[in-house]
């Protein structure tokens, strides 16, 4: 089905109607005289009818609302203001901004401390995809960056840390 509902396709949802609840949706509708073309004055009518009240709703919620018929109305076929429910439940509720509403505005103290954590979370993301090592200032932070270079180079990096703690030790 395409977006906009059509003559071709309300007789679709008529045929599918039909097939799930026999007759009962023919006997709903015809009135038992026949147009030109052979076909129920009643019929064209009702199609008619749900063809107008049902140009609002893009044919993909048509579908929607005929497979739910299958759980809201197990015995008989729905009526078009039934129907149009169905295919409304399927609608998005559009979002308005109302003005009256209040605004919760932020003190500059906590946009700070936002952005600021904002930044460390991006630094430590970064520095994490790149491989980087996050190491405090001084010697302990020293010893990360040594350790982590040498097993990138593929050596023994707490024996290079211990060879250094003892040469350290010497001096």
């Amino acid at each position: 089905m395409s977006d906009v509902i059509d003559e071709v396709q309300i007789k679709r949802l008529f045929m599918l109607l039909h097939g799930m609840y026999g007759n009962a949706v023919l006997d709903k509708y015809r009135i038992g005289q026949v147009d030109e073309k052979g076909e129920d004055s009643g019929m064209a009518s009702a199609r008619s009818v749900w063809l107008n009240g049902l140009r609002e709703f893009p044919a993909t919620i048509v579908m929607k609302a005929l497979a739910r018929c299958a759980e809201k109305h197990k015995t008989f076929p729905p009526t078009l203001p039934e129907f149009r429910d169905l295919c409304k439940s399927f609608q998005p509720t559009p979002w308005v901004a109302n003005r009256n509403t209040p605004r919760l505005e932020m003190s500059e103290a906590l946009r700070s401390e936002q952005v600021d954590r904002a930044r460390r979370a991006i630094t430590a993301t970064r520095l994490q995809r790149e491989g980087g090592v996050e190491a405090t200032d001084g010697l302990p932070g020293l010893h990360v960056l040594i350790a982590k270079a040498v097993g990138h180079a593929g050596g023994d990096e707490a024996g290079t840390l211990l060879r250094l703690d003892a040469m350290r030790g010497q001096r």
